[in-house]
């Protein structure tokens, strides 16, 4: 039996498993539309020396002639498959790192030996406006076998809008079709349509800005402007009549004052703080309205002077 599906065709894994195996399909769908696939079939060892032959043909196998040959016509197989999905699709495909290995499986139910063919389907699902469409490619529907198990993985940080037919159950970001509802699917199904977590928009956003906020803070205390503030109030401490981030120029400006021994020139402090004219000017402002400094007319220079508390 080891021998005899060996040279079993892509085709026949799908449709036609040998008597007692177990097909698994794996279609790993990446956000760039591409999709990873995984065609596993598992052969029940049912004793004697199978298990010993078994570990003896995969340490010969894949540096033996007939593995380039099954290699070979399984890439030929799966290009010509290719073919006829670009064509009823219209759009432009590609299929590459093909790959066929040999493995065991050791389970409470059994020993298998494992037969796994694999390849990167480029271009396998269609995107639309931010969703991913998957299920064009399918133009003859697929025929699931009473032991071949179909598995579509999405990725991260997508959900599932719709699917047809439905699914028989789910795990995690695995959708499972195991013939329980299903062994027959019609003209391009399996069909899901999947579209970015809106949650997973909103945390990005979140990320996005609180790197932005811990990277603005590193920049002024190590210009030394925050190292004597309190940096939960400066930023959290609401005030319906002044933004946060003037709150933070008041007292950097303060802090200036202190370093050049309580008063500066106004030019000075635009230099020291790299902020425009405007904004310095209205941080004064507002600061001289509170009685935290004074300002004093130096020939065409406004000299600032702080206010001894």
């Amino acid at each position: 039996m080891i021998k005899m599906a060996l040279r079993i065709c892509v085709f026949l894994i799908l449709l036609l498993p040998a008597a007692g195996a177990k097909s698994i399909i794996i279609i790993d769908i990446q956000e760039n539309g591409n999709a990873l696939w995984s065609i596993e079939q598992r052969l029940p060892f049912t004793g004697g020396t199978e298990i010993n032959d078994w570990e003896k043909f995969i340490q010969k196998v894949q540096d033996s002639a007939q593995y380039r040959d099954d290699l070979l016509n399984f890439s030929y197989r799966i290009k010509y498959f290719l073919g006829s999905a670009e064509k009823d699709t219209n759009r432009s495909m590609n299929a590459i790192n093909f790959n066929i290995s040999y493995d065991i499986a050791k389970t409470l139910s059994g020993d298998f030996g494992i037969i796994r063919y694999s390849y990167e389907w480029q271009n396998f699902s269609r995107i639309d406006a931010g969703k991913i469409i998957i299920g064009d490619t399918f133009s003859e529907g697929m025929l699931l076998s009473a032991d071949t198990v179909l598995i579509i993985k999405i990725p991260e940080g997508y959900e599932v809008l719709s699917t047809s037919p439905g699914f028989d159950k789910r795990d995690g970001n695995r959708l499972i079709w195991d013939g329980t509802m299903y062994r027959s699917f019609s003209k391009g199904e399996p069909e899901v349509v999947l579209s970015r977590n809106s949650l997973s928009g909103t945390l990005l956003a979140i990320i996005v800005l609180t790197g932005l906020f811990v990277a603005s803070s590193m920049f002024f205390w190590k210009k030394g402007y925050l190292s004597h503030i309190d940096v939960k109030n400066v930023f959290l401490t609401p005030n319906p009549s002044m933004e946060i981030e003037d709150l933070q120029y008041e007292e950097m400006i303060e802090h200036i004052l202190i370093k050049s021994g309580g008063q500066a020139f106004q030019s000075d402090i635009v230099k020291e703080t790299m902020l425009s004219k405007s904004k310095i000017s209205i941080v004064i402002s507002e600061m001289k309205h509170k009685g935290r400094i004074i300002k004093i007319r130096k020939g065409k220079e406004n000299l600032i002077r702080l206010v001894n508390k």
